[in-house]
């Protein structure tokens, strides 16, 4: 198929980077105060931003396409090149400290929890991950890198899309009927309302994923004449939003909150747009996709680093159990957040990374791959004919 749109929106890239730092910030496995606060595990409802930008995104470089060229299958291939190899990446890393556990672990103490290929890492969950059907409700938790349940549900909803637009067209009410189905499946089926994650994550992501589609449907009919104050107020709601929402049918609002927060910034016309054009916040929207997919495997290898560390009387660091699993503390504040620091820099260290030697090389292959297949069509055509 014809290249898709290239334009790229940088202020909402900037948002995109944001918003994997902010979840990545909720899985740091540092003890610190604000983990008990209501607002500080409402972040990860940032998750929905993502389908919410990916609907607008994906509708605008594909949806006028896709009706034109009915080219399904080269679609497919340049999604799947942008979403599966970084996460096979991430899963070889994680099956290679498998095998470590496995056979290293029978010399040497691996400070991991969990007996090798068990629980949620067993073969099993390793398979569907594979074919990124681990959010299908074929599971009863999260597993391997638990935040890629996201991809798996973004990228088969990436084919409900392309179907909806070969059949009806980019039309707003297929958008909207598409949207309701996820939105009534939540309030169905999840028992955590829209913290739903491996059960029924695929209605979560249909429900903001055909938002964002409204959303650029908005904006390509009348665009946001944005302003500073304007992006302030959108922000202001954003706030609000997190601090008051929870794991109840407040928490259904966040991909409209996150749709407003689209529409105004996709002007990019205010002071806050302005500042997210700088290069630090348009290095992090580059590297979104990778600090999302690979700091789960940082703090994996830190927590191997920093058992040994621990053991230092004189650094004052120690381990803490908590629900999610070990986590560590100086016992000051302070130290403590220059840890989180560190570590976050290290996710976006091995995010640049692995987009410059997976992410950006594997989907640049794999679009020339859909390319390719578009060019061989004519010619098998003419030799049916």
């Amino acid at each position: 198929m014809p290249s898709p749109r290239s334009q790229r929106y940088e202020v909402l890239d900037a948002w995109r980077g944001i918003c994997a730092l902010l979840v990545a910030l909720v899985h740091v496995p540092v003890a610190h105060d604000w983990q008990s606060a209501a607002v500080f595990q409402n972040m990860q409802l940032f998750v929905d931003f993502f389908f919410v930008l990916s609907g607008f995104v994906i509708c605008h470089a594909y949806g006028q396409l896709l009706s034109e060229t009915g080219n399904w299958a080269g679609f497919m291939i340049r999604r799947f090149g942008r979403v599966w190899p970084l996460h096979a990446a991430i899963l070889a890393a994680m099956l290679v400290i498998e095998f470590l556990k496995l056979g290293v672990g029978q010399f040497v103490q691996i400070p991991l929890d969990g007996v090798p290929f068990t629980d949620n890492r067993s073969v099993t969950t390793l398979i569907s991950n594979l074919f990124l059907t681990q959010a299908m409700n074929v599971h009863a938790t999260t597993s391997w890198n638990f935040p890629a349940w996201s991809i798996g549900v973004e990228f088969y909803t990436y084919a409900v899309f392309a179907a909806a637009v070969l059949v009806a067209g980019p039309r707003s009410s297929v958008y909207a009927g598409l949207a309701a189905v996820g939105l009534a499946g939540v309030v169905a089926f999840s028992q955590g309302w829209l913290f739903t994650t491996y059960d029924f994550g695929m209605f979560r992501c249909l429900y903001g994923f055909f938002i964002g589609c409204l959303v650029f449907e908005s904006h390509k009919a009348s665009p946001a004449r944005s302003t500073t104050a304007m992006e302030c107020a959108a922000l202001a709601a954003l706030v609000l939003f997190m601090f008051t929402t929870g794991r109840n049918p407040t928490s259904l609002a966040a991909p409209v909150i996150f749709a407003l927060i689209v529409y105004v910034f996709a002007a990019e016309k205010g002071g806050i747009s302005n500042a997210l054009k700088s290069a630090p916040a348009q290095a992090l929207g580059l590297w979104s996709y990778s600090i999302y997919m690979v700091h789960v495997l940082v703090f994996i290898l830190l927590k191997i680093i920093l058992t040994p560390l621990s053991k230092i009387a004189w650094l004052g660091l120690y381990g803490v159990q908590a629900e999610a699993g070990k986590q560590w503390s100086f016992g000051n504040p302070v130290l403590d957040w220059l840890l989180i620091a560190v570590e976050l820099g290290l996710v976006a260290w091995l995010a640049r990374w692995t987009y410059e030697h997976i992410e950006a090389p594997y989907r640049t292959w794999f679009a020339s791959l859909a390319d390719d297949l578009t060019k061989r069509e004519p010619a098998r055509a003419a030799a049916l004919a």
